[in-house]
């Protein structure tokens, strides 16, 4: 086989005069963080069919859920056929609508509520006995006040990127990650529909249900639902008492979510840009990864 030199006089590209990409997507592979269900669950596999040193090529498979790393969800994932227009918002992952996948939006800057959730662990030494209410849902004020923190306001048609800041948990502490982190609920979801009318919603979270809304808690996530009565002193199906109402209601409503955001989201929070990622066309898919990402207005 001839080998190919590099020679790097000869590259043209001239990415100098390229608008800059900003990558909000974690990175992803073998030891990607995946949601806790409880008993066990199969991890990501990436066997290689072929490789450099034999056939000079390389070729990998992937085997393992769809829904890993920063990914959208499809409305097959959660909803029957008749509970969605399916030809106007789609159902299967090949055809949520692609308009709905890139448009002007805002990233919002709520990164505060890591630093309290923070200080409130710390001042708990980490005991579920001791930590009160530690959970966020997030309320149409959180939002609010994010929005005016950084003279950004929520237009109809608009993407929203949340930046909670629990993405620095990504592969850290991956309990903190999935069973603390700020999240939305039926409340906010509904605002983010009927009076804000966005077509796309993201943050950086486990899922675009808080974690407490994955009723019943004591067979889903058991230890978390043992966590909240401790702290609380309460029953979590009490108050959440439905299982991922906030999936079911944007879908129905044709607004795309992204999970898992991350990425370079901290360098770009605060800001109103282009927003975009899109699903690959798998019939069979009810859900899959993205390349969420972000520009400024300029050229190519």
């Amino acid at each position: 086989m001839a080998y190919m030199p590099l020679d790097k006089s000869k590259f043209h590209l001239d990415k100098s005069t390229m608008t800059k990409i900003h990558d909000l997507s974690n990175p992803w592979g073998v030891d990607t963080p995946l949601w806790p269900f409880p008993g066990p669950r199969a991890d990501l596999a990436f066997p290689r069919g072929q490789y450099l040193g034999r056939f000079h090529k390389r070729t990998m498979t992937y085997t393992g859920t769809l829904h890993a790393g920063t990914h959208m969800d499809a409305p097959n994932h959660v909803l029957h056929e008749e509970e969605v227009d399916r030809e106007r918002y789609g159902y299967t992952f090949a055809e949520i609508p692609l308009e709905h996948c890139i448009g002007s939006g805002v990233i919002l800057d709520m990164t505060y509520l890591f630093d309290e959730f923070n200080a409130k662990w710390d001042a708990a030494g980490g005991d579920p006995t001791k930590f009160g209410d530690i959970w966020v849902e997030l309320k149409p004020e959180h939002f609010e006040k994010a929005l005016k923190k950084d003279n950004l306001e929520i237009r109809p048609n608009d993407w929203v990127v949340v930046n909670t800041g629990f993405q620095r948990l990504w592969r850290k502490n991956n309990d903190k990650y999935y069973n603390y982190y700020p999240g939305m609920g039926p409340e906010v979801a509904k605002w983010l529909i009927h009076e804000k009318k966005i077509k796309g919603i993201s943050g950086t979270w486990g899922a675009t249900d808080a974690p407490l809304w994955h009723y019943p808690l004591k067979e889903q996530m058991p230890w978390l639902d043992t966590a909240y009565k401790d702290a609380t002193g309460h029953d979590a199906s009490e108050k959440f008492h439905d299982y991922e109402p906030c999936h079911r209601l944007f879908m129905q409503h044709g607004v795309v979510t992204v999970e898992n955001a991350g990425g370079d989201i901290d360098e770009v929070s605060g800001k109103r840009m282009t927003i975009a990622a899109f699903p690959f066309r798998c019939e069979m898919a009810d859900g899959g990864f993205v390349r969420l990402v972000a520009w400024e207005e300029g050229k190519f």
